[in-house]
């Protein structure tokens, strides 16, 4: 059913990292949300809208709030095409006709499908004038000297969404309507449950039991949740809300009321029941995924491990090699630079450049110290080249050898994966067939509990004209209300012979469904 959530936040220059603006105008139009694009008075394309955000954000001022975010849940009663016609007359109204730039992302595929929402990206600066026109973020003193509706911005946002809404609500034929009121103040004599995210529900359904832990908030602030949870996750505290709030209407002097309590009640416990078994084989099933797929990483990586210490003993090795040749060839040049220069250096040589005016003989000085080091160089590289060389055929060695046994232990690892994928899908269809029966099976029950209320209405009908026609027996209310109880319980006992009828009929079925599943090799239970 249609249901109220609409949150505002605000992202400025001075309390966010520049391109935080951007970065949630990329976020909420990420290509894997699938997100339908709703935009006025800016670009509507994800990476036009980002950059023309950024831009914004560097002519802002340094103090300047860039953006607003508002979030919202939409009805499910809408279609996608009435979802996105509500995005744009929720924006229309809130911004009165006036310029202001506005991107939206409506989510409600894949994963969202259950879920859906819309992120508002607004840009509170009037096109044309630059003059701020919502002032979302303004402080309620402020917005009350302006003159603007609310006083407090998130109420005005609240209260805007619930008119509109509802108003689409009645457009598109839907009795539903939002409110925006707390349950007390709606007169709803019923304990709200609290928010349970994407997160949390994953973790618990599929992982384990979410345990408590304390955090410190922005503030240095610890907050000892384990102390608050007393013990619970968020889903029991939400069934142990919904277990008071039924065992409060089943205390209710309408027996009608009370019947349907108890129907809920147990319904609820049969429901629990199946998802606790439900979810202990989910987590049965992460649990072998997650197994398998670090056991071979734990082989990939001592492989890798391996093939590290590998590398490093071939390069020390080769250096050994030719750290003698290198010394070698070291001294040979050294000692033949000191021959050039003691053959140079004696007396008939130096006088002999003294006395040659032509430099002659100063020139073939110089060409012979620089064959003499050309020599040296070629020297040098040729032997570093053989180093390299050696060290690129050992290091060759090492990885062709470990890469095929890495690529191999992939290989491993995605096929038994891809079996595992395979045989839990199956296990997750005959999870869905069971659901269907439960759900089944909760539908007949509540034909059986309507059967018991009608009856239990026809018979109280009978005996209001029985006493009419008496003229009234003079019963006291006690009396009257001791047979309105008698009569409901005559009617649930007349109907309970039914009920077994329908169960004995169901696990008849389900034995013959057995049987036949036994027939074909055990397979119709999906590798559970």
């Amino acid at each position: 059913m249609a249901i109220y959530s609409c949150n505002l936040k605000s992202i400025g220059r001075t309390t966010h990292a520049p391109g935080t603006a951007g970065a949630h105008i990329r976020y909420i139009a990420r290509p894997e949300a699938e997100p339908v694009i709703v935009a006025q008075h800016m670009p509507n394309q994800a990476d036009a809208a980002r950059n023309w955000m950024d831009r914004a954000e560097r002519a802002a001022r340094k103090n300047a709030r860039m953006l607003d975010k508002i979030r919202i849940a939409l009805p499910k009663e809408l279609n996608k095409a009435q979802r996105a016609q509500l995005v744009r007359e929720f924006m229309d109204d809130l911004t009165a006709g006036k310029k202001v730039p506005w991107f939206a992302g409506i989510h409600q595929t894949r994963d969202d499908e259950h879920n859906p929402h819309v992120h508002i990206a607004v840009h509170d600066r009037e096109i044309g004038t630059g003059k701020r026109v919502l002032r979302l973020s303004d402080s309620t003193r402020d917005r009350i000297k302006a003159g603007l509706p609310g006083p407090k911005a998130v109420e005005w946002i609240r209260e805007r969404w619930e008119i509109v809404c509802n108003r689409a609500l009645d457009r598109a034929g839907v009795e539903e309507r939002i409110d925006r009121r707390t349950l007390e103040d709606q007169g709803i004599d019923r304990e709200p449950t609290i928010h349970v995210g994407p997160r949390a529900s994953h973790i618990d359904g599929y992982v384990r039991r979410p345990k408590s832990r304390e955090r410190i908030n922005g503030c240095g602030r610890v907050i000892d949740y384990p102390f608050i949870d007393k013990g619970m996750t968020r889903r029991e505290f939400n069934a142990h809300v919904v277990d008071r709030n039924l065992e409060r209407a089943a205390r209710s002097d309408n027996p009608v009321a009370a019947a349907w309590a108890a129907f809920e009640k147990e319904q609820l416990a049969k429901d629990r029941a199946l998802e606790k078994r439900l979810a202990r084989e989910r987590r049965q099933r992460t649990a072998e995924m997650r197994n398998t797929a670090n056991r071979y990483n734990a082989e990939i990586r001592r492989l890798r491990k391996e093939a590290r210490l590998k590398i490093r003993a071939a390069t020390r090795q080769v250096r050994e090699r030719f750290d003698p040749k290198r010394e070698a060839l070291r001294e040979k040049q050294q000692r033949e630079r000191g021959q050039l220069r003691a053959k140079q250096g004696r007396l008939y040589m130096r006088i002999m450049a003294t006395l040659d005016f032509t430099g002659i003989t100063r020139r073939r000085r110089e060409a012979a110290r620089k064959a003499l080091s050309a020599t040296h160089r070629e020297e040098r590289q040729a032997l570093s080249e053989r180093y390299r060389e050696m060290q690129r055929f050992k290091l060759a060695a090492v990885k062709n050898r470990y890469e095929g046994q890495i690529e191999k232990a992939h290989g491993k690892k995605l096929t038994h994966l891809s079996v595992l994928h395979d045989k839990h899908g199956s296990a997750e269809r005959f999870a869905d067939y069971e659901r269907q029966e439960r759900e089944t099976d909760r539908e007949q029950s509540r034909l059986v509990t309507e059967r018991k209320i009608e009856d239990w209405k026809k018979r109280r009908r009978t005996s209001f004209a029985a006493q009419t026609d008496d003229g009234g027996s003079g019963r006291s209310d006690g009396d009257q209300r001791g047979r309105k109880a008698a009569d409901l319980d005559a009617a649930f006992r007349k109907a309970k012979e039914w009920e077994k009828e329908q169960e004995r009929r169901r696990k008849e079925e389900e034995r013959a469904r057995n049987d036949w599943n036994q027939g074909l090799g055990g397979g119709g239970r999906g590798g559970r």
